[in-house]
This record gives C-alpha cells, sequence and structure tokens, in this order.
C-alpha cells in the first residue's frame, strides 16, 4: 500500500491499494490480476490508524469499491482462454516471409573467445511488392 506521511494533520493515510486475484479451475488453470485502486482522502472521523489496519478490512475496503463479480468473470475468461485461445491474425500462406539472418562471431580478448550472436533482419519482401505496385499505378503512361 501507497501511504501519504502526512495529510490533513492524518498521519500515515493509505492512498494506494495495490492488489491481485487469482482464479484456478478445477484442473489447476490459473489466471491472475493486478492493478491498484486510488482512494479518496478520509475524514477524521473515518480514518483508520495505519498499526491497526487488518487484512480483512484492506479487503472489505476494495470489495465495496470494486465490481467483483465483473473481475472474477473476467478471471474465468482468461481460464477459458487457455483453453480456447483466442482468434489470432496470421500471415497469408502464400507469402514467403524470410526468416532473419543469423550471424555468428568470434571475439578474443586476452586467450578468450567468447560467441556473440547477432541477429539481422531483412526487410520482408512484402513490403517491394507493395511498393513497386504503388509506383506502376501512380506512373503516368508515356506519351
Amino acid at each position: 500500500m501507497d501511504c501519504a506521511p502526512l495529510e490533513n494533520e492524518l498521519s500515515n493515510v493509505v492512498k494506494i491499494i495495490h492488489w491481485g486475484l487469482t482464479g484456478t479451475d478445477e484442473n489447476g488453470i490459473t489466471a491472475s490480476l493486478n492493478n491498484s485502486y486510488p482512494l479518496p482522502s478520509p475524514s477524521p472521523e473515518a480514518f483508520a490508524d495505519y498499526s491497526t489496519l487488518t487484512e480483512e478490512t484492506v479487503i472489505s475496503w476494495l470489495e465495496n469499491n470494486l465490481d467483483v463479480g465483473y473481475i472474477k468473470t473476467k478471471l474465468a475468461n482468461e481460464i477459458v482462454s487457455q483453453y480456447n485461445p483466442p482468434i489470432t491474425s496470421l500471415p497469408f500462406p502464400w507469402i514467403k516471409v524470410e526468416e532473419p539472418v543469423v550471424v555468428v562471431e568470434e571475439v578474443v580478448v586476452e586467450e578468450i573467445v567468447e560467441e556473440v550472436v547477432e541477429v539481422i533482419e531483412e526487410p520482408v519482401v512484402i513490403e517491394k511488392i507493395v511498393e513497386e505496385v504503388v509506383i506502376e499505378a501512380t506512373e503516368e503512361p508515356a506519351a
């Protein structure tokens, strides 16, 4: 929890609660959500001294201010998506995408040899094809 050391003559005022919730299904598949909840400044009458706070008190603050049903539904949906992954975009299978070239070099320093691996990505062929089509489409025919 993040606290203000002094606010309106109150000390160690909780300003932000960092929380996390983990859901687990019957097969042991889990999903977790972590977030922060900012608290408004308390009135002197509603102020709870930091040293007297309990886990139950802080959880009740969160449950009273967050949509717990929505959070649990979101966790359940994340668990389901692990069984049925969401739809993803794939490249067209007829367009060949070249793999990055891996260059391996040896560096010798005081009799110590270590390998340095560097990945060099070459331009994707599709960009060249698109540029050529655009250029052809915008050129005016010779008179």
